[in-house]
């Protein structure tokens, strides 16, 4: 297994991260407001997906980072929510 570093750059608002390893996920969030980093850890050579939900102002800022590569730089749009989800 390998330990990666997985954080979230924002000012204001709150949020909920999850990394998923199967379809089956056991639905615990991997970082949860206030804290904005965890450690994660992860088979090398396996697919995760990240599930990500955000509520903050509108227009406010936001980078989820791994490892220091940026997976996500965004800003929250007007309905003040912002979700997803991305492969890493």
């Amino acid at each position: 297994m390998l330990e990666k570093h997985l954080s979230i750059e924002i000012t204001k608002g709150t949020w909920m991260l999850d990394v998923v390893a199967e379809r089956n996920d056991d639905g615990v969030y991997d970082l949860v407001y206030p804290k904005k980093e965890a450690t994660i850890h992860v088979k090398e050579d396996h697919m995760y997906g990240l599930e990500y939900n955000i509520s903050a102002p509108e227009g406010t800022p936001f980078k989820i980072v791994l490892d220091g590569e940026m997976l996500l730089d965004s800003q929250v749009d007007h309905t003040g929510i912002c979700r997803g989800s991305c492969v890493i």
